[in-house]
């Protein structure tokens, strides 16, 4: 495909650095700096130019284009250059990146002939606040095809028990996938599963429940006090998220500015601290230590590294943080921290998912990017109503079908029938392999 990505930050770039490898990739902005990077790291074309002003598009030379991403950091410049490109350049399909979730409600989208708009912020507000119904998740899943989750576990008991894969897996919950010391896999039937192992679950959410309680002795089965180290905007929305859970929320804040916007946004309903200090003081004498659980909800993973280091060497178990930049994923697992995807990343997995799916087939991210799924439903006007498939020649993947929200290896499976759903889950180097199977079945 050919791309033009508007906007050279921290989106687009990590944006542009995934699509060059399989498309043609343009990346306009009036930041030489952030333009000159991306040119000397990625074999792309970097245009400067304002992406609110027609002639950087005439620059172009083009009369199609087949994909338009607007990340920057402006609502306004990225709205604005969706109009204003399509006066030049003939687009396909649009995406946009937006702040203010009050486009969540209005028409601007449909009318400017938005397909998708990523709204970071209430992604990342969600997903925490689905952890409230799954206490000891690190991370939830939802799908629209199916009332299945993928919910992963950290392996946590004082015993040295071990299970194999095969004594928890039935027609109710398969085991997709184990992150053990960094590296991540597809399990077989007499895997073992070891203390200290990130396990991903698909299926109902009773049997994940049953699977979890055998895991994890260590996390709550229910949260009713949380902290939030952080009141900016993603801080707001986050609690917004979470005021119907009925919860004791107290929110951290050391700029006053932030503090008097979030009291007015949340309306007095969470009891906020302006604090001109960040110690152990704060654990101590706001009463701190006895959360259930503690959100780092700052820009800075640095930081919120070590407000979850503070929580846990106060005894709170469970203990999340907002992850920024990537490089420091891998470390916050490490220090069995759940890790919860910021505004930015959430932004590039959202927009990646969006143009890898299609009406037919959803794909999905999920171990920090490490592990990969293709979900298939099989509609009623499907050619493979009737058929018989095998599994493609590909290693370590796990194929299994949904039907009548039972889970059935393929191999038992002898035809495929009217609203069956395929599920396929790789690590992400397979993903051409797998999106090439699963599209030409």
């Amino acid at each position: 495909m050919d791309i033009i990505i508007a906007g050279a930050g921290t989106v687009g770039y990590s944006l542009a650095q995934t699509l060059s490898f399989k498309h043609n990739v343009i990346v306009i902005d009036k930041d030489i700096d952030k333009l000159n990077k991306l040119d000397e790291d990625i074999d792309i074309l970097v245009i400067y130019g304002d992406i609110e002003n027609p002639k950087t598009y005439q620059t172009l030379n083009l009369d199609t284009v087949d994909l338009f991403i607007a990340v920057t950091d402006s609502d306004e410049a990225n709205l604005l250059s969706t109009l204003i490109v399509e006066d030049v350049v003939a687009v396909k399909r649009k995406i946009i990146r937006l702040k203010n979730d009050g486009f969540l409600k209005s028409h601007v989208l449909k009318k400017l002939s938005i397909d998708y708009a990523v709204f970071p912020d209430i992604t990342t507000a969600n997903k925490v606040k689905a952890l409230f119904t799954f206490p000891k998740a690190n991370n939830v899943k939802t799908f629209h095809q199916t009332k299945h989750k993928l919910i992963s576990i950290r392996v946590q008991y004082d015993a040295q028990m071990l299970y194999k894969v095969e004594e928890l897996v039935n027609e109710n919950v398969s085991i997709v996938g184990i992150e053990r010391e960094k590296e991540f896999f597809i399990p077989v039937l007499n895997t073992a599963i070891q203390k200290g192992d990130l396990v991903y679950l698909f299926g109902s959410i009773e049997s994940i429940e049953e699977i979890s309680a055998k895991l994890d002795e260590k996390m709550p089965t229910s949260i009713k006090k949380i902290v939030i180290f952080g009141a900016n905007t993603l801080a707001q929305k986050i609690a917004k998220a979470l005021l119907d859970k009925n919860l004791d929320i107290k929110m951290i804040e050391k700029d006053i500015d932030h503090c008097k916007t979030a009291s007015e946004v949340l309306q007095g309903k969470v009891t906020i601290i302006n604090s001109a200090y960040e110690d152990h003081r704060l654990f101590e004498e706001e009463g701190l230590k006895n959360a259930d659980m503690v959100i780092a909800a700052g820009h800075n993973d640095e930081k919120n590294i070590v407000k979850c280091i503070e929580a846990k060497e106060y005894g709170v178990q469970k203990v999340v943080a907002v992850n920024n930049d990537k490089a420091y994923y891998d470390l916050m697992h490490k220090m069995g921290v759940v890790v919860v995807r910021g505004s930015k990343a959430g932004a590039h997995y959202a927009i990646l998912e969006k143009i890898s799916s299609s009406s037919i087939v959803t794909q999905r991210h999920f171990c920090g990017g490490r592990g990969v799924l293709f979900m298939r439903k099989i509609y009623p006007d499907s050619e493979l109503i009737g058929k018989s498939i095998k599994k493609e020649n590909i290693e370590n993947i796990l194929v299994v079908l949904l039907r009548e929200d039972k889970i059935y290896p393929l191999s038992k499976i002898e035809q495929l029938e009217q609203s069956d759903i395929l599920v396929v889950f790789g690590k992400f180097e397979q993903t051409e392999e797998i999106e090439q199977w699963i599209y030409t079945l």
